[in-house]
Parts: structure tokens; sequence; C-alpha cells
């Protein structure tokens, strides 16, 4: 592994060079494969949408729902990209400016002051039902956001960046030091018990050095059979 990168909007600048798979995701029938371009695309549209379209700005906080899915996993690497500080939770206070959730496992309780609703299907365009007032329909809305975040929200690098005080400024080497060294090929990481802080850290570790990381939804998405498919070796 080269040189670490000192921010993590420069190491989604080395990720988006990647023709490579980068990310992949299987819940049941459904597998989404993301190379390090497409990935970072991604994250970068919902970056733009966080700030242009919710009015995020740098220090706010984004809770993300620990529902497995990977359009959370998105939606918090963009959080981290404007600055915002990222806490995982099914109950956010009235702090949390935007708040992520899946369309069929709201949550129903959440006190943030806006709601961005995920649909559920892999790569469905917009939720299955027009979403309640005070939501947005995160899959309708991402869509039209300019394939790169040009945003002038950055982060600070002694802002918080995560629930344990992990500041913006250490948050890319904390994430290559929570991985095994030169992590290349493909790692398992299950989320069937959910997934917050760790797994982030874990999925940008070993994106960042090269590698690619395999999201499994249920323990039996993680069959022998499918990790030998993937070539998928466990953390």
């Amino acid at each position: 592994m080269g040189r670490t990168p000192r921010d993590l909007a420069q190491a989604l600048a080395a990720v988006a060079q990647r023709p490579t798979p980068a990310l992949i995701w299987r819940d049941g029938a459904e597998r989404v494969e993301l190379s390090g371009r497409v990935l970072v695309n991604w994250v970068e549209k919902s970056a733009g949408l966080l700030v242009d379209e919710l009015d995020v700005a740098a220090g706010d906080t984004v809770t993300v729902s620990p529902v497995p899915h990977w359009r959370l996993v998105v939606l918090a690497l963009a959080g981290l990209r404007v600055g915002a500080r990222v806490d995982f939770t099914h109950h956010p206070e009235p702090d949390s400016v935007v708040h992520a959730q899946l369309e069929t496992r709201p949550d129903r309780d959440a006190a943030a002051q806006l709601l961005l609703t995920v649909a559920d299907p892999a790569l469905a365009f917009a939720c299955s039902e027009p979403v309640p007032d005070g939501a947005v329909d995160f899959c309708d809305e991402v869509r039209g956001m300019p394939d790169v975040y040009s945003g002038f929200e950055a982060p600070e690098p002694s802002e918080v960046a995560l629930s344990s005080g992990l500041p913006h400024g250490d948050l890319v080497p904390a994430a290559v030091a929570a991985v095994p060294a030169d992590p290349t090929g493909t790692l398992h990481l299950p989320l069937a018990d959910g997934w917050g802080e760790p797994e982030l850290l874990r999925l940008l570790g070993v994106i960042v050095s090269g590698g690619a990381v395999l999201f499994t939804a249920r323990p039996e998405d993680a069959t022998a059979d499918v990790l030998a498919q993937e070539r998928a070796a466990a953390f």
C-alpha cells in the first residue's frame, strides 16, 4: 500500500480511479457490485443532496439507521464527505439534521429534523409509496444531483466525525489501522446484526488500501458457496 491519504476527499479521489470492485452487497436474491468509480459517484451525488437540497452543513449531525443496506453505507460516507458528524441509531434526537432510514423499516419515534427515506429494493429508482410529510425520497432525489460534489462544506480536522469522538482529521488513518495490513482481494463483513462505526471504518480501510468488501445482510447470504463465488475471505 502506498502513502495513506491525508483526508477522506483525497482517499475517495484515489478510489474513484478504480474500475475494479470496491463494495459488493448481497441480500437474498439481490446482488449489487460497485466499482471504486461507481461507489464514489454515489457518495458524491449523495453529498450534493445533503448539502444542496437538505441544508446539511459541516459540523451538523447526520444519523443513519443501523439496519444493513448498501445505500445507507453510501449515505454515511456522504455525511462524512461534507464534514458532518455521523451517528448510527434508531432513535435520533432533534439535533440530528437528517436521519436516513429504510422505507420498510422506519424508525417510528425518530425526532430528527428531516427524514431521508431509502427504498428497500437494491436498485429501485424511488420508494414504493409516497413518503410522508417531512421526509425525502432518497432514491428519487439523488438521481438528479451532479456526479461530482462541489459544495463548500468540508471537514475541519478537529471536528468530531463519529460518535466515538474520532475527529475528521484522524478518520482515514483510523480506518486503515482497523483492517489487516495490505488487505487485497475481497474481505467479507457480515451485517446480520446491524452495522455502525466499526463496519464503516473497516469498509473505508479496505477500499482505501485497494481491496473490496463483501457485505451480507443475513447469515444465509454468507454460505460457503457464496463466499467461494465472491472469492471472499473473512476479516
